[in-house]
C-alpha cells in the first residue's frame, strides 16, 4: 500500500491504496468527465501533490509541486506505465525519484 490519497475528476477518492488501484486510474483517464488523477501524501500540505492530466490519444501531461508556485513543474510522458512509476516513486519517497522525465517549471498565469 501507498501512503497517499487520491482523488479523481469523477469525484472518487482512494486512502493507502495498493499500487495497482492507481495504475487502473492512470490508465482510464483520457475520456470527457475523467481526465485527471490527484496525489497526495497521507501527510497533508495542500501545497505539496503530484497529478497527471490525460486526453484520449495525446500524451500524459504529469506535474509535481513541492511548496511554492516556484516549485510547481510539468513534463509530457507518451505511457500510462511511465506516469505510474513516476508517481508511485514520488509516493515512496524515493531518492531520485524525479529523474527520468524532462520537467519544466510551470509558469501559471
Amino acid at each position: 500500500m501507498l501512503a497517499i490519497k487520491i482523488q479523481t475528476e469523477r469525484g472518487e477518492s482512494y486512502e493507502r491504496p495498493a499500487l495497482g488501484v492507481l495504475s487502473e486510474l492512470v490508465e482510464r483517464i483520457g475520456a470527457d468527465g475523467d481526465h485527471f488523477v490527484i496525489v497526495e501524501r497521507i501527510v497533508e500540505d495542500p501545497e505539496v501533490y503530484i497529478q497527471v492530466w490525460h486526453d484520449e490519444g495525446g500524451d500524459y501531461q504529469l506535474e509535481h509541486r513541492d511548496g511554492s508556485a516556484e516549485r510547481h513543474f510539468q513534463a509530457h510522458l507518451p505511457a500510462a506505465a511511465e506516469v505510474v512509476e513516476v508517481m508511485a516513486r514520488w509516493a515512496r519517497q524515493e531518492k531520485g525519484w524525479d529523474a527520468g522525465p524532462g520537467w519544466r517549471r510551470l509558469r501559471l498565469t
